[in-house]
This record gives C-alpha cells, sequence and structure tokens, in this order.
C-alpha cells in the first residue's frame, strides 16, 4: 500500500512540475558579438563612480533603481565586462529582495526584476567561457556544462542561482521543482570552486535547499543544519543566514525555541556588526524577520 501512495505522489510530483513555469535564458537571445554603445574611458569611469556611489545609498530604492540604471549602461558600453553584469546581476536581486518583495502591488515587477537579474547573470557567464557559451547555445543542460567553468565563474554562478531561486519560489512549487535539479547543481559546483564566496554563500543555499525540499526531493533537516551552522560559524554578523534558518530549517524540524532565537538575534543586532559594507543588507534581513516572527503561531503546531 506504502508503495502504491509513494507512486501516486510521485506522478502527481511529476505532473506539477510539467505545469512549472518557464523563462528564457540569454544564451538563447544573446548574439555571440554585441556592439558595444559608444563611449570613452572617462565616460565609463564616470559610469562606474556614478553605479558605485548609488549601490551604496541602496536602503533607499531610489538609490538601488539607479544603480540598476547604471549598470544596465556600463553592460551596453562594454559588453564583454563580466564584472559589470554580476554587479547588474546583484543589483536587481537587491532591489527585488529588498524593495519590491515587501510590496504585494510590486509582486509582477519583482518577478521581471529576479528574471533581469538572471538574465544579468548569465550573459556575465557567457562572457567568462566561450566553451559554456558553446554548449549552452547547442542545448547542454547547465548541470553538465558548468563542470567547464572555473572559479572565476562564481560570482556570476551565485547571482544567477540567488535571482533564480526567488524567482522559482515566487511563482510556484511547480515552477520551484523544475528548477531544484538546475540551482542544486550550480551552488554545488560553486561549493566546489569557492565555498567561501558572499559570506559562505553555497552553504547557505544547501540549508535551504535541505529544510525545504521534500524529503522525495532530496529535503534532510539533519544536513540542513550542517549547512547553516557551517555558514553561522564562519559569518555569525551575516543576518540573512540567521532568517533563512529560522525560515527553512527550524520550522521544518519544529523547533519554535531556535526559530524565535535567530529572529530575535536578527532584530535587535547591530547591522554594522559584520562592517558598513555589509549594513544594508543586514537592515533589509531585520525587516524580514519582525514579519517573519509574526507568523510564528501559523508555522508552528
Amino acid at each position: 500500500m506504502r508503495g502504491v501512495v509513494r507512486a501516486t505522489v510521485l506522478v502527481m510530483v511529476a505532473m506539477v512540475v510539467g505545469c512549472g513555469g518557464g523563462r528564457e535564458s540569454a544564451w538563447d537571445t544573446t548574439p555571440s558579438e554585441e556592439p558595444a554603445v559608444e563611449t570613452t574611458a572617462e565616460q565609463r569611469q564616470t559610469l562606474a563612480q556614478q553605479a558605485a556611489e548609488a549601490w551604496a545609498g541602496r536602503d533607499e530604492e531610489a538609490n538601488i533603481r539607479r544603480a540598476v540604471e547604471l549598470y544596465g549602461q556600463l553592460v551596453s558600453a562594454e559588453p564583454n565586462n563580466a564584472e559589470h553584469s554580476v554587479w547588474l546581476s546583484r543589483a536587481n536581486y537587491f532591489l527585488a529582495d529588498c524593495h519590491l518583495s515587501f510590496d504585494e502591488a510590486k509582486r509582477e515587477e519583482m518577478m521581471s526584476t529576479y528574471d533581469t537579474g538572471t538574465r544579468a547573470a548569465e550573459r556575465a557567464l557567457v562572457t567568462l567561457s566561450s566553451d559554456f557559451a558553446d554548449r549552452m547555445r547547442a542545448g547542454t543542460r547547465i548541470e553538465e556544462a558548468v563542470g567547464v567553468l572555473d572559479a572565476t565563474a562564481v560570482p556570476a554562478l551565485y547571482w544567477r542561482a540567488s535571482n533564480l531561486g526567488k524567482w522559482a519560489s515566487a511563482d510556484g512549487f511547480a515552477t520551484l521543482l523544475s528548477y531544484k535539479d538546475e540551482i542544486r547543481a550550480v551552488m554545488g559546483r560553486c561549493l566546489e570552486l569557492d565555498r567561501e564566496f558572499f559570506y559562505y554563500g553555497p552553504d547557505r543555499y544547501f540549508g535551504v535547499f535541505y529544510g525545504r525540499a521534500p524529503s522525495f526531493a532530496g529535503g534532510d533537516v539533519a544536513r540542513s543544519r550542517e549547512h547553516f551552522e557551517t555558514s553561522l560559524r564562519h559569518h555569525p554578523n551575516y543576518f540573512a543566514t540567521r532568517v533563512l534558518m529560522a525560515q527553512d530549517y527550524a520550522t521544518k524540524a519544529q523547533d519554535r525555541a531556535l526559530f524565535e532565537e535567530q529572529l530575535n538575534t536578527v532584530i535587535n543586532g547591530d547591522p554594522e556588526a559584520g562592517g558598513p559594507e555589509l549594513a544594508p543588507e543586514n537592515r533589509c534581513e531585520q525587516r524580514k524577520a519582525r514579519n517573519l516572527l509574526t507568523q510564528a503561531d501559523e508555522l508552528f503546531e
């Protein structure tokens, strides 16, 4: 009987995955040779300075929107500069995650912004490796193609997966399942090449993955906790790890005490404890933590 039930569940999951949302990747539409918008070196330097200044003020929505605009101009001026594309991807992620996601009326724009961030990172990957670009344009699955990339690709891989994961989660369970293996493989490559990237970001991702995924799809609460603790051990003042541990591990393990401990640590913490460069991200996480804490009674039996 259990076998019948399990088979039924798996069939239903397969049907759900088949209905997941789809998207068009940059390697499907971006030409291998793109003409640059004509600019002087001095103009590009000015753009870069202005973009960095706008990014520094990203707590304000107007500033991060300006940063997105300026990084986009830099990409147009230097299409083969992967760093510009990575910054554009990260700026789009911050705009969506730390501003648009808090306003239900901006949900459509949030989804579009995550997708734009994903495409920007994909442009960077195509720029970094012609081998990777050729494979993707030939229809190779990214799970197989990432093996040709080296550590220089980690920032692009990380921000692509971060944007894509948020987009897929917001689109619904079916879409999240349909992209699960792809994102997992990409983050697995990041783990291999540069585990320490962005405050032990690959471990943070796998903490989320093993906590959020159902057991039949690879979920494992013990492994979730292990990855979260690894990330926290090295960077205890990066608040996103604590918020995600509360959201994706503590709720799955039904550990309300840990849930409240992690969120209260964030809410009462100093956002600049990890350095001024991290303060805007930490203030964003404090806002998320306050919202999540109000849902405690719904999340725990």
